[in-house]
């Protein structure tokens, strides 16, 4: 009789301790959208409901994140962990950051054609040069290969290729040599990679490019005057408005490999409790992987989650697998080298062994 009293009573003390035992307080600050908010909230919740923490998460701007994190934790306000952009500046790095980073959403660059155009799409480099100078029309309907092409009539392009972009170009020089942001980068590839871009730029076989290339990349593609591009994930939901059939491919592959930068967001700690510790670790889980492809349809570089997305042949996942992660530094270089340098080699300003020397240069004094 005593047990059938004990127990009841039992069970409603441990529940009523689970519901009002303290909790500690995880603080996540984050640049994620309203809708990416919310799968995270999913996500943490379930982690809350096995431990006995809170979690307290504030979404601020993209723009200026790690500005507004220091001014933050400079006002005395706590924060545990933070996603920010892969390229984290080195002031803010060498300041906060506890232990190395957690890659939480990740991104690259895939080729992206316009299926009713281009069938099958180029697999290598070679097959894209060819289809480059096969595919862009003067206004009589030559193309390169005949005899009577106007290079100073183009009607119609084959592809937008960013030239003054390190982001986009990396593409093509990293495909040909898988050592180009190395010291070991091989100046015979090198130079034929740079002698390819400035045939194609010196006999207009891709347009010439404002400073604001990518609004104009897109344009032009959503209404059909480029056939083909280099583009992220981030545009998809944006062509598909377009009414455009587009097909996605892996980068056309070089003498190395099929090239493409990592972009994206990483999980950083700046409170080393015990608490946070964990929090954090559980953020670097598989389950938290498919859980933020679930609800975000973001992809962290799991190798199991890019195994199984691949297999559902997800071409981003496939690309990822072979893409390079660019950190602050690489993509400093990156632009200082192709938004300037790059473009003085294609209005012949400089040859091709000093275009070759300011690379190396930069790689070994960055």
């Amino acid at each position: 009789m005593k047990l059938k009293i004990i127990i009841p009573l039992l069970i409603i003390i441990l529940i009523l301790s689970y519901f009002f035992l303290p909790r500690k307080t995880i603080t996540i600050v984050t640049q994620m959208s309203e809708d990416e908010k919310n799968g995270l909230e999913k996500i943490m919740k379930l982690y809350s409901l096995t431990h006995f923490v809170k979690f307290n998460i504030e979404r601020i701007p993209f723009s200026g994140h790690f500005s507004r994190i220091d001014e933050i934790i400079n006002s005395g306000q706590k924060i545990d962990i933070a996603r920010v952009d892969i390229k984290t500046p080195k002031w803010f790095e060498e300041k906060y950051i506890k232990t190395h980073p957690i890659l939480q959403s990740v991104d690259c660059l895939v080729m992206l054609y316009n299926k009713k155009e281009v069938q099958p799409p180029p697999k290598t480099l070679n097959e894209l040069w060819a289809f480059i100078e096969e595919n862009t029309y003067d206004i009589n309907g030559n193309n390169f290969k005949s005899s009577k092409f106007d290079k100073n009539k183009i009607n119609e392009y084959a592809i937008y290729l960013p030239y003054n972009s390190g982001w986009w170009m990396s593409t093509i020089f990293g495909s040909e040599d898988e050592n180009f942001l190395t010291v070991n980068v091989n100046k015979e590839r090198f130079i034929y990679t740079a002698k390819k871009i400035k045939h194609l730029y010196k006999n207009h076989l891709i347009p010439k490019i404002s400073n604001n290339f990518y609004d104009e990349m897109m344009k032009m593609f959503e209404q059909n005057e480029v056939k083909i591009i280099f583009n992220g994930p981030w545009s998809f939901s944006s062509i598909q408005k377009s009414n455009i059939d587009f097909g996605i491919s892996l980068i056309p592959k070089g003498k190395d490999t099929s090239f493409s930068p990592i972009g994206g967001q990483q999980w950083i700690l700046l409170n080393n409790s015990k608490t946070a510790e964990k929090v954090f670790k559980y953020l670097s889980t598989d389950k938290v992987a498919d859980l933020f492809y679930k609800y975000n349809k973001t992809i962290m570089p799991k190798e199991k989650l890019l195994n199984t997305l691949q297999k559902n042949n997800n071409i981003v996942a496939a690309q990822l697998k072979l893409a390079t992660k660019i950190d602050e530094r690489l993509n400093n270089i990156l632009f200082k080298f192709f938004s300037k340098i790059f473009v003085d080699y294609l209005n012949d300003k400089i040859d091709e062994n000093v275009l070759f020397n300011y690379w190396t240069n930069l790689i070994k004094e960055n």
